[in-house]
């Protein structure tokens, strides 16, 4: 992502259906931050999760962009680290749960950075890897924020597994707008219309949709508490690091 990505972000986090939405569903996936419970947010932007969770979690951020980490640092994240996430500076073990939300896709080898990164967390602890889904709704907003590609759940079950870890609780997000989603990334995208198509899906709409919209999120998010979702735009898959040190080995 470049600095006119964050600066958007930055207008658009606090209200905006997508972010305040993918707050209400990361809650309802993961419960209450636990007291103590050392977090690290491994690409965490311009801070959206951040803001949900160092209230009672010793939470770290930790991002590549000058501006970003700034950003966060005028919200008042005290906790915040710039690094390349292929050159970590952070001991084995360190933590207690690991985020890596839309990150993976942005990679071109998804597999040897999940198991890198999910060295930093200790036996038992907590890996959650969210990234876009189906790759048929590939668009121009996938281009413009440079994504490798799109997962499907086996591929991405695969490539948690691959990494090392166990597979806990794998489910699709955004079911809320995977109808509308799918019938506009193909027109736009998959039959040659892209050119027309908005650099990202972030465009502004009434006051009286997003409130909807949310809405709509917040009884996905309610839902996600009981049951797995057959699809959506996004996917969710929540690891555990196995307690045996030498990790899962597909090939052992």
């Amino acid at each position: 992502m470049n600095d006119s990505e964050f600066r958007l972000l930055q207008e658009i986090e606090e209200s905006h259906w997508w972010f305040v939405g993918k707050r209400y569903l990361l809650r309802a996936l993961l419960g209450e931050p636990r007291e103590h419970e050392r977090m690290i947010d491994l690409g965490c932007g311009t801070g959206g999760i951040l803001r949900d969770w160092m209230s009672r979690s010793r939470c770290v951020g930790v991002d590549r962009s000058e501006l970003a980490l700034q950003i966060c640092k005028d919200r008042g994240f005290p906790t915040l680290a710039r690094a390349n996430l292929t050159a970590l500076p952070f001991r084995e073990g360190a933590f207690d749960s690991l985020l890596l939300l839309d990150v993976i896709e942005h990679l071109d080898d998804d597999r040897s950075f999940l198991r890198q990164a999910s060295a930093l967390c200790r036996e038992g602890g907590r890996v959650v890897v969210a990234v876009p889904a189906f790759q048929f709704l590939w668009s121009q907003h996938d281009e413009t924020f440079e994504h490798r590609r799109r997962y499907s759940a086996r591929g991405l079950e695969a490539v948690v597994r691959d990494a090392g870890l166990v597979p806990e609780r794998l489910t699709y997000t955004n079911l809320a707008v995977f109808p509308v989603a799918a019938v506009w990334r193909v027109l736009s995208y998959r039959l040659g219309l892209g050119r027309f198509a908005p650099r990202h899906d972030f465009w502004p709409i009434p006051s009286w949709l997003n409130a909807l919209l949310i809405r709509a999120y917040a009884i996905e998010g309610w839902l996600l508490q009981r049951v797995n979702l057959p699809v959506g735009v996004s996917l969710v898959c929540i690891a555990r690091v196995p307690e045996d040190t030498t990790r899962c080995n597909p090939a052992s």
